[in-house]
Formats: C-alpha cells, sequence, structure tokens
C-alpha cells in the first residue's frame, strides 16, 4: 500500500472526513486531498501529527497496515475520533454570514448617509466614521468564532490589512475615484448630476469604490485576523493508546 492510499485508509477508519481532518490538522481541505491524490506529500510534522491522530507509528502510515488490505478493517477498534472545537460547523459558514452583515451594515449605512444625512444639510464626516469603528466591531465579534488558527497566518494577514486600510483612509487612492464615477453614474446624465438616477449601480459602486469604504473593509479584515490572536488555540492531537 503506498503513501496515498494509507492516508485514506487511516482517515476512513477513523470516521474523518477530509474537512474534519483538515480542521484538526490547521491546514486547508485542499491540502488533504493533495496528500491522497498524490499531488504533495505531508511534510515531516504533519506526518507526526497524523500518526499521532490515528494512533499508529510514521512506518506504520508511510507502509499501511501490516495486512495491506485497505478494504480490511482491523480486529482491534480504532482510536476514538479527535475531539473538533465545537465552532467546526459555524466556520464553514462564517465567510457567508460575515459576507451577510457586512452587506446589511453597509446598506444601513449608504441610506443614512446619502438619503438621510446629505438630503437633509447633515455631513459626512460622521457616518464615515461610525462606517469604520462599525466594520471594526463587526470583524472583531466574528473573530470568536474562528480561533483554530495559523498564529503567524493571522498575523502576517492582520498585518498587511490593516497597512492597506491605513494607506487607503490617510492617502487619495484616484484609481477608486475613477471606478467610483464609473459604476455610480451608470446610465444617469453623468458626475455632474446631483444624485445618480440608480440607486442600485450608485449603492454598488459606495460599497465597493468609496474610498471609505473601501478602508473600513480593509480594517474589519485586519480586525478579524488580529483579533483572532488572543482566542486562537493551537491544536493537540489526543492521546491513544500504543497499538505496537
Amino acid at each position: 500500500m503506498d503513501l496515498t492510499s494509507s492516508l485514506q485508509f487511516y482517515r476512513k477508519r477513523q470516521g474523518l472526513s477530509q474537512i474534519e481532518l483538515a480542521e484538526a490538522l490547521e491546514v486547508s481541505r485542499q491540502t488533504v486531498s493533495k496528500w491522497e491524490t498524490g499531488a504533495a506529500l505531508p511534510s515531516a510534522e504533519n506526518l507526526a501529527a497524523l500518526g499521532k491522530l490515528y494512533g499508529v507509528a510514521v512506518d506504520q502510515l508511510l507502509n499501511g497496515p501490516a495486512e495491506d488490505a485497505p478494504g480490511l478493517l482491523p480486529a482491534d477498534p480504532p482510536p476514538a475520533p479527535p475531539s473538533l472545537s465545537p465552532a467546526a460547523p459555524f466556520r464553514q459558514k462564517l465567510l457567508p454570514r460575515l459576507l451577510a452583515v457586512v452587506l446589511l451594515f453597509d446598506l444601513v449605512m449608504f441610506l443614512l448617509e446619502f438619503y438621510v444625512g446629505n438630503l437633509a444639510g447633515a455631513g459626512s464626516g460622521l457616518c464615515s466614521l461610525l462606517r469604520i469603528a462599525g466594520c471594526c466591531l463587526i470583524g472583531l465579534i466574528f473573530a470568536r468564532w474562528d480561533r483554530s488558527v495559523n498564529r503567524k497566518r493571522a498575523l502576517l494577514m492582520g498585518l498587511t490589512a490593516l497597512t492597506a486600510g491605513l494607506y487607503v483612509l490617510l492617502l487619495p487612492v484616484p484609481l477608486l475615484w475613477r471606478l467610483y464615477d464609473l459604476v455610480a453614474w451608470i446610465g444617469s446624465a453623468g458626475p455632474m448630476a446631483p444624485l445618480p438616477s440608480n440607486p442600485l449601480f450608485f449603492f454598488l459602486a459606495w460599497t465597493l469604490f468609496d474610498q471609505y469604504a473601501f478602508a473600513s473593509h480593509l480594517l474589519l479584515a485586519a480586525a478579524f485576523h488580529l483579533g483572532r490572536l488572543p482566542l486562537t488555540r493551537k491544536f493537540t492531537p489526543p492521546q491513544t493508546a500504543d497499538l505496537t
């Protein structure tokens, strides 16, 4: 039995799906799939973690069970599956829920700024501050449901998003202005009109290409990734009895 067949055998014997195994090892499901198809090889660290997870030696993991029969289960019962985080089911739906909340928040702020603030003669500075603060708060709230993360990756992505967000917030970005004008005034009299005639394109441009919107979404990503660092926990494979 080769390594790819052995990995599939022990995973199925353990009763784990590829997604559950990826959650346990803190890798992506695509990585597990590549291991089991031979497109990539697990590192020595991952092999050791797999051996502990399955309760077998690394040599046995590389060569397969002694009977070399993938279709047969061993006489001894397999080790108990690892206890996955209770938040794992939520994590699979985390991104759609986060996008839905951000979209709803953007819609509320859009109506507040343009159809209440501007038409009533109020400034938009307060709305911009509320938008940035609200996005950061949303990112921190959703960080609570994604604790099993790679610390270095979360730190790198968080600092990158923070740097980009502050750059967009503090410095002019002409490309965003052009994209905003290009999308917002589709089907209207052009940028010289008081307001675009199509609210849908107006909202789309304001959500994606408004400078404060772009910065607030980047700061949301920064708050999400950096907010996970105090809450993150390292997965430890369960201790199992020595089968040899």
